[in-house]
């Protein structure tokens, strides 16, 4: 079921629509002055691949000094 409200009746309601979306599936549309700002929906089940994935140590730093190559 798809709902449409007001920012206002989501911020007064909010628990009972995340409700909706999580048990029933439902989609919310949250509107500001007409328009749609937010969409609530629940979220997929994990893939196939979920948790096959194994990382160690620092995956953000460079693996190479920038500064080698000046």
């Amino acid at each position: 079921m798809t709902k449409r409200v007001p920012v206002e009746e989501f911020g007064e309601n909010w628990a009972a629509l995340l409700d909706a979306v999580t048990e029933n599936g439902d989609e919310v549309f949250v509107q500001k002055d007409g328009e749609v700002v937010a969409k609530l929906v629940r979220s997929g089940e994990p893939g196939p691949m979920h948790g096959t994935v194994l990382y160690e140590g620092d995956i953000v730093s460079p693996v190479f000094d920038p500064n080698d190559y000046r």
